[in-house]
């Protein structure tokens, strides 16, 4: 069977304007020829779009599911063209990075040093971020690459929107405090003050599943998006936070941190580096090409 990508546009001016008349005339053709065309279309499909019997323009059941299928084909058009727009008008040899927020200051950090910047006079631009408001920004071309931890429903929603995902590292989100005087411990078995992420951090959800599944007992002190915020709390004596462990590394070996962890208290995350399959800059891949060669 095949169609002509004209009767999307078809459909929807006629469900937009629920008159033959009005949508000929938007799509700059005869009534007579607007008609042929749908009548063509049933043709070619088998069955009836429209209810000839109703006194108004009316999609029968399977004439809905087409109209589903060609407003679905025109958001996928726009959204291209919004991505080739976005691309054009890219600066030169400008790679634009959104990263989590904890892993701005020290894990994506470390991974520039692998990339030729100065070989191919190459500019970042990195803004941190939460990881839904990054996958929409990737999907809408407003930047290059997403860094971030993933998860099954990241995975899938990764795939849905046809992103290409390589997992550059992992780590461990563990549960610590500072031990700024012998007085001020903390215990997980009892009440303890939590430094956490605000409501719409991945790691907000991720921190209070373990509370909820080891049944710990703790009151939120303070919440932020901003991870080193939360970092340097601890390191004030203020409670507990769950970090990502390579983020405090040099304080976990300078005992500037001690560790509260177990088995179940502790998660690992992978992280990954997305890229929108419809971006195939020369810069971009060559940036790509790069992290993969440190694929885990």
């Amino acid at each position: 069977m095949n169609l002509e990508i004209r009767w999307a546009l078809d459909l929807i001016t006629l469900d937009q304007e629920r008159s033959i008349s009005k949508a000929a005339d938007k799509r700059y053709i005869s009534q007579s020829a607007f008609s042929r065309r749908l009548q063509h279309l049933e043709e070619t499909v088998g069955f009836n779009l429209i209810d000839r019997h109703a006194k108004e323009i009316s999609f029968t059941e399977l004439g809905q599911v087409l109209l589903t299928t060609a407003y679905s084909l025109q958001s996928q058009l726009n959204e291209s063209m919004h991505l080739i727009d976005q691309m054009k008008h890219t600066k030169e040899n400008t790679i634009k990075f959104a990263v989590a927020h904890s892993l701005v200051n020290s894990f994506f950090a470390d991974y520039l040093r692998f990339v030729p910047i100065e070989e191919q006079g190459i500019k970042f631009e990195i803004i941190a971020i939460n990881i839904g408001e990054g996958l929409k920004l990737l999907k809408e071309g407003k930047i290059d690459f997403l860094v971030s931890y993933s998860s099954k429903s990241i995975k899938q929603k990764a795939q849905s929107e046809s992103l290409v995902a390589v997992k550059i590292g992992e780590t461990e989100i563990i549960p610590v405090f500072a031990p700024l005087n012998a007085e001020k411990t903390f215990d997980l078995s009892t009440d303890f003050p939590l430094l956490t992420y605000s409501n719409n951090a991945y790691l907000r959800h991720l921190v209070d599943q373990v509370i909820e599944n080891n049944n710990l007992n703790c009151h939120i002190l303070y919440e932020t998006d901003n991870a080193e915020n939360l970092k340097q709390l601890v390191l004030q004596g203020a409670g507990v936070a769950w970090l990502p462990r390579i983020t405090i590394a040099e304080e976990l070996k300078q005992k500037k941190l001690i560790e509260l962890s177990t088995a179940e208290i502790v998660v690992t995350q992978n992280i990954f580096i997305y890229k929108n399959k419809l971006n195939n800059h020369e810069l971009t891949n060559l940036v790509l090409d790069h992290f993969k060669q440190k694929e885990y």
